[in-house]
């Protein structure tokens, strides 16, 4: 059964309604690179990181002026897609939706048998998605080869992610990717590595080669959060940004010299403001310069995100 604590609280309840809004906001185009000088910066503390993305962001000022001047940025692009025109890599951004495939009577729930052929395919083949998501990844700890997780995640047809974590060895790793994709379908599977960035070094070379020998078509993703968990001297479950960014460039430094290429980064954060405008305190460092004796200020872990410390807006 789900418990009706975690659907009454948070994670069904703040899941759905946002998707509907999600739509909205896209349509207001936020993300358009139009408009640099209305990204704010009251968070930023540091005058030199302040003074970094300002100089930044009058570039692309400059840069977009000047292709609007000689009329580059003419033609379908120029009118909003929601209006008529093409899509443009400047003004828009696709949404997609994911989550852990952790509790599997919910999962289950919300999975449908489909038709995935054209119409005038013969026979129609069908096969089953789970309808909550577009994107559903299993967890370190739940990827146990003869697992229920496993099991469930075997018989979707929507993309999947495993995490891939210090303790899995290399032969585990090939074998799960046959079991979840034997038929070594480009696109079907995500490896989402976290070690910690004490670990990284023994570990992600050693998977990359292993994948590679095995000629498994995956796309590599880097969660530097996970394994970067630890415990202040004020009883606190933490992260330091410093050590996120750390995993992070250690990732593509041995992406690199493996001849491999990491697709993507994972974070966790949460855009919660409270009444006084201050963002949550969970993560040590980044912009807003945090503090461990400035925790206490709006540390709430439990109420933000129910499992795990996150990163706040500005330091995302």
């Amino acid at each position: 059964m789900i418990e009706p604590r975690i659907l009454k609280g948070s994670s069904v309840p703040t899941f759905i309604p946002p998707l509907p809004s999600i739509t909205f906001v896209a349509s207001s185009h936020p993300d358009s690179l139009h408009h640099p000088r209305d990204w704010f910066l009251s968070h930023v503390r540091s005058p030199a990181l302040r003074s970094e993305f300002e100089i930044i962001t009058r570039g692309l000022s400059d840069a977009l002026d000047f292709s609007h001047t000689i009329g580059a940025d003419l033609g379908r692009e120029s009118v909003p897609f929601d209006r008529g025109g093409g899509r443009g890599v400047l003004g828009e951004v696709d949404f997609y939706t994911s989550h852990e495939g952790l509790k599997l009577d919910w999962e289950q729930a919300m999975s449908r048998e489909v038709d995935i052929t054209g119409s005038g395919s013969s026979p129609k083949e069908r096969g089953f998605y789970n309808t909550s998501a577009h994107f559903l990844w299993v967890g370190d700890r739940m990827r146990q080869l003869d697992g229920a997780h496993i099991e469930y995640f075997r018989g979707i047809r929507n993309p999947i992610g495993i995490k891939v974590g210090p303790s899995l060895q290399n032969e585990e790793l090939i074998r799960l990717l046959q079991i979840v994709n034997p038929n070594k379908e480009s696109g079907r599977v995500t490896l989402i590595t976290r070690y910690g960035a004490g670990t990284i070094g023994d570990h992600l070379a050693g998977h990359i080669e292993a994948v590679k020998r095995s000629q498994h078509p995956v796309a590599w993703v880097c969660d530097p959060m996970h394994g970067n968990t630890l415990t202040s001297s004020s009883g606190f479950k933490i992260r330091n940004f410093g050590t996120v960014i750390s995993e992070l460039t250690s990732c593509i430094s041995i992406h690199a010299a493996c001849g491999s290429r990491l697709g993507g980064v994972s974070l966790e954060f949460t855009g919660e403001l409270n009444d006084e405008g201050f963002s949550v305190t969970e993560c040590l460092g980044g912009s807003m310069e945090l503090s461990e004796e400035q925790l206490g200020l709006r540390y709430q872990v439990c109420q933000t995100t129910f499992v795990f410390d996150c990163s706040s807006y500005p330091q995302s």
